[in-house]
């Protein structure tokens, strides 16, 4: 009897015939489930990547604020007119006009 084939009744439950368990549906869901778990973890890290970049470009921005102010400040002493004569007297020489190059226009 070496070409015997041995056939084997399958196990009932309540009736219902059970069948051999099918692996390759099981294995897409753990794959379908690993990928999801993959692409949260994912999200969650370029979240706090993009929160760490947030929070130093709005340090940067303060910088820069401050920066503009103390601009704003230096150019507003450069134009003092005081200064500008000043400058005007000691660099260049110049120097204020006596009363006859002083021309009056009249309109």
């Amino acid at each position: 009897m070496p070409n015997a084939v041995v056939t084997r009744t399958l196990p009932r439950f309540q009736g219902v015939p059970l069948g051999r368990p099918r692996l390759f549906p099981l294995l897409v869901l753990i794959a379908v489930l690993l990928i999801l778990s993959l692409f949260v973890v994912w999200s969650r890290l370029q979240v706090v990547h993009l929160e760490y970049e947030i929070s130093s470009l709005e340090g940067r921005v303060r910088e820069v604020a401050q920066d503009v102010q103390r601009l704003r400040l230096e150019a507003a002493s450069l134009r003092s007119p005081a200064r500008i004569e000043q400058i005007a007297q000691s660099r260049i020489g110049l120097r204020l006009p006596t009363a006859d190059q002083v021309i009056p226009i009249e309109r």
